[in-house]
Protein backbone atom coordinates (compact mmCIF):
# COMPACT_ATOMS: atom_id res chain seq x y z
CA UNK A 1 0.00 0.00 0.00
CA UNK A 2 1.08 3.69 -0.40
CA UNK A 3 2.84 6.56 1.92
CA UNK A 4 -0.83 8.37 1.58
CA UNK A 5 -3.05 5.31 3.21
CA UNK A 6 -3.54 7.80 6.39
CA UNK A 7 -4.20 10.52 3.98
CA UNK A 8 -3.08 13.67 3.75
CA UNK A 9 -4.31 14.95 7.25
CA UNK A 10 -2.38 15.22 10.54
CA UNK A 11 -1.37 12.03 11.96
CA UNK A 12 -1.64 10.95 15.05
CA UNK A 13 2.01 8.91 16.14
CA UNK A 14 2.56 7.48 19.36
CA UNK A 15 3.35 4.19 21.37
CA UNK A 16 -0.06 2.87 22.76
CA UNK A 17 -1.57 -0.13 24.20
CA UNK A 18 -3.03 -2.27 20.90
CA UNK A 19 -4.55 -5.54 20.68
CA UNK A 20 -6.27 -7.06 17.74
CA UNK A 21 -8.86 -10.17 17.64
CA UNK A 22 -9.63 -11.37 13.93
CA UNK A 23 -13.30 -12.59 13.13
CA UNK A 24 -16.19 -11.15 11.30
CA UNK A 25 -17.01 -7.52 11.11
CA UNK A 26 -19.68 -6.19 13.32
CA UNK A 27 -22.42 -5.20 12.12
CA UNK A 28 -26.37 -3.55 13.00
CA UNK A 29 -26.84 -3.51 16.67
CA UNK A 30 -23.46 -4.75 17.82
CA UNK A 31 -21.90 -2.09 15.67
CA UNK A 32 -24.12 0.54 16.66
CA UNK A 33 -23.43 -0.37 20.36
CA UNK A 34 -19.62 -0.21 19.40
CA UNK A 35 -19.84 3.41 17.79
CA UNK A 36 -22.16 4.39 20.96
CA UNK A 37 -18.92 3.22 23.23
CA UNK A 38 -16.22 4.58 21.13
CA UNK A 39 -18.32 8.33 20.75
CA UNK A 40 -18.42 8.03 24.34
CA UNK A 41 -14.93 7.65 25.37
CA UNK A 42 -13.78 10.11 22.76
CA UNK A 43 -16.03 12.77 24.69
CA UNK A 44 -14.59 11.45 27.91
CA UNK A 45 -10.71 11.78 26.71
CA UNK A 46 -11.36 14.91 25.20
CA UNK A 47 -12.99 16.20 28.75
CA UNK A 48 -9.72 15.43 30.36
CA UNK A 49 -7.35 17.92 28.40
CA UNK A 50 -9.74 20.68 28.48
CA UNK A 51 -10.19 23.13 30.76
CA UNK A 52 -13.66 24.45 30.53
CA UNK A 53 -15.38 27.45 31.76
CA UNK A 54 -18.84 27.56 30.88
CA UNK A 55 -20.28 30.77 29.03
CA UNK A 56 -23.02 31.19 31.34
CA UNK A 57 -20.23 31.64 34.35
CA UNK A 58 -18.05 34.06 32.99
CA UNK A 59 -19.56 36.77 34.94
CA UNK A 60 -19.30 35.12 38.00
CA UNK A 61 -16.85 35.50 40.24
CA UNK A 62 -13.47 34.65 40.13
CA UNK A 63 -13.51 32.99 43.40
CA UNK A 64 -16.47 30.83 42.02
CA UNK A 65 -14.52 29.83 38.90
CA UNK A 66 -11.18 29.63 40.41
CA UNK A 67 -13.16 26.53 42.92
CA UNK A 68 -14.90 25.07 40.28
CA UNK A 69 -11.18 24.42 38.08
CA UNK A 70 -9.71 23.01 41.29
CA UNK A 71 -13.06 20.89 41.87
CA UNK A 72 -12.07 19.84 38.15
CA UNK A 73 -8.73 19.48 38.81
CA UNK A 74 -9.74 16.90 41.76
CA UNK A 75 -12.08 15.17 39.68
CA UNK A 76 -8.72 14.64 36.90
CA UNK A 77 -6.74 13.37 39.55
CA UNK A 78 -9.12 10.99 40.76
CA UNK A 79 -9.97 9.56 37.42
CA UNK A 80 -6.39 9.21 36.39
CA UNK A 81 -5.85 7.24 39.83
CA UNK A 82 -8.88 4.85 38.98
CA UNK A 83 -7.46 4.51 35.62
CA UNK A 84 -4.11 3.14 36.93
CA UNK A 85 -5.54 0.78 39.57
CA UNK A 86 -7.78 -0.46 36.72
CA UNK A 87 -4.79 -1.00 34.76
CA UNK A 88 -3.09 -2.45 37.11
CA UNK A 89 -6.01 -4.92 37.66
CA UNK A 90 -6.53 -5.99 34.49
CA UNK A 91 -3.69 -5.27 32.46
CA UNK A 92 -3.24 -3.39 28.94
CA UNK A 93 -2.13 -4.96 26.03
CA UNK A 94 1.68 -3.97 25.54
CA UNK A 95 2.33 -0.50 24.28
CA UNK A 96 3.24 -0.74 20.25
CA UNK A 97 4.09 1.81 17.48
CA UNK A 98 0.71 3.31 15.81
CA UNK A 99 0.28 5.49 12.92
CA UNK A 100 -3.46 7.17 13.97
CA UNK A 101 -6.04 8.77 11.03
CA UNK A 102 -9.74 9.36 11.54
CA UNK A 103 -10.09 6.62 9.09
CA UNK A 104 -7.38 3.89 9.33
CA UNK A 105 -3.99 2.80 11.71
CA UNK A 106 -0.89 1.73 10.71
CA UNK A 107 0.07 -0.87 13.27
CA UNK A 108 4.01 -1.86 13.71
CA UNK A 109 3.16 -4.85 16.06
CA UNK A 110 3.20 -8.70 16.01
CA UNK A 111 1.31 -10.76 15.24
CA UNK A 112 0.48 -9.22 11.91
CA UNK A 113 -2.45 -10.08 10.56
CA UNK A 114 -2.58 -11.51 6.65
CA UNK A 115 -4.26 -8.84 3.94
CA UNK A 116 -7.62 -8.86 3.77
CA UNK A 117 -8.39 -10.38 7.37
CA UNK A 118 -10.76 -8.89 9.36
CA UNK A 119 -11.37 -8.30 12.73
CA UNK A 120 -11.53 -5.86 16.26
CA UNK A 121 -8.83 -3.13 16.94
CA UNK A 122 -8.59 -2.76 20.75
CA UNK A 123 -6.37 1.11 21.06
CA UNK A 124 -6.05 2.45 24.30
CA UNK A 125 -5.61 6.01 23.61
CA UNK A 126 -5.29 7.56 27.43
CA UNK A 127 -3.95 5.86 30.32
CA UNK A 128 -6.56 7.66 32.35
CA UNK A 129 -9.26 6.14 30.52
CA UNK A 130 -8.44 1.74 30.48
CA UNK A 131 -10.96 1.58 27.99
CA UNK A 132 -10.30 0.88 24.38
CA UNK A 133 -11.33 2.57 21.19
CA UNK A 134 -12.73 -0.80 19.60
CA UNK A 135 -13.28 -0.37 15.88
CA UNK A 136 -14.22 -3.19 13.35
CA UNK A 137 -11.43 -3.11 10.70
CA UNK A 138 -10.23 -5.09 7.45
CA UNK A 139 -6.48 -4.97 7.04
CA UNK A 140 -5.45 -3.16 3.61
CA UNK A 141 -1.88 -4.10 3.16
CA UNK A 142 0.97 -4.45 5.10
CA UNK A 143 4.48 -1.75 4.06
CA UNK A 144 7.76 -1.52 5.84
CA UNK A 145 8.56 2.16 7.20
CA UNK A 146 12.02 2.60 8.92
CA UNK A 147 12.81 -0.81 8.46
CA UNK A 148 9.96 -1.90 10.38
CA UNK A 149 6.99 -3.57 9.50
CA UNK A 150 3.52 -1.39 9.07
CA UNK A 151 0.18 -3.31 9.17
CA UNK A 152 -2.47 -1.05 7.78
CA UNK A 153 -6.14 -0.94 8.92
CA UNK A 154 -8.75 0.72 7.29
CA UNK A 155 -11.64 1.37 9.88
CA UNK A 156 -14.92 -0.14 8.97
CA UNK A 157 -18.56 1.22 9.71
CA UNK A 158 -17.19 4.12 12.31
CA UNK A 159 -19.88 6.60 12.78
CA UNK A 160 -19.31 10.46 11.37
CA UNK A 161 -19.81 11.47 15.09
CA UNK A 162 -16.72 8.93 15.93
CA UNK A 163 -14.57 10.13 13.10
CA UNK A 164 -15.24 13.57 13.77
CA UNK A 165 -14.13 13.12 16.84
CA UNK A 166 -10.42 11.04 15.83
CA UNK A 167 -10.42 13.84 13.93
CA UNK A 168 -10.17 16.30 16.96
CA UNK A 169 -8.22 13.79 19.32
CA UNK A 170 -5.21 13.84 16.34
CA UNK A 171 -6.01 17.35 15.95
CA UNK A 172 -5.36 17.83 20.09
CA UNK A 173 -2.33 15.66 19.67
CA UNK A 174 -0.74 17.63 16.78
CA UNK A 175 -1.37 21.27 19.06
CA UNK A 176 0.35 19.75 21.96
CA UNK A 177 3.13 18.34 19.95
CA UNK A 178 3.42 22.02 18.53
CA UNK A 179 3.32 23.89 22.05
CA UNK A 180 5.77 21.17 23.23
CA UNK A 181 8.45 21.92 20.53
CA UNK A 182 7.88 26.01 20.40
CA UNK A 183 8.35 25.48 24.54
CA UNK A 184 11.65 23.21 24.12
CA UNK A 185 12.95 26.29 21.05
CA UNK A 186 12.88 28.71 23.61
Amino acid sequence: MSESFLGDGLIFEESLPVAWVQGTLAEGLLLARLNADNQQLLGAESSLDEVRVHEALKDESPALLHELQRLEYKVNILLRLVGELAVRSSGLPTPQRVRLSARGLEWFGEPAPPAGATGLLSLYINPALPQPLRIPCVVAGHRMIDAARATQLRFVGASEAVVELLEKLIFRHHRRLVAGARLAAS
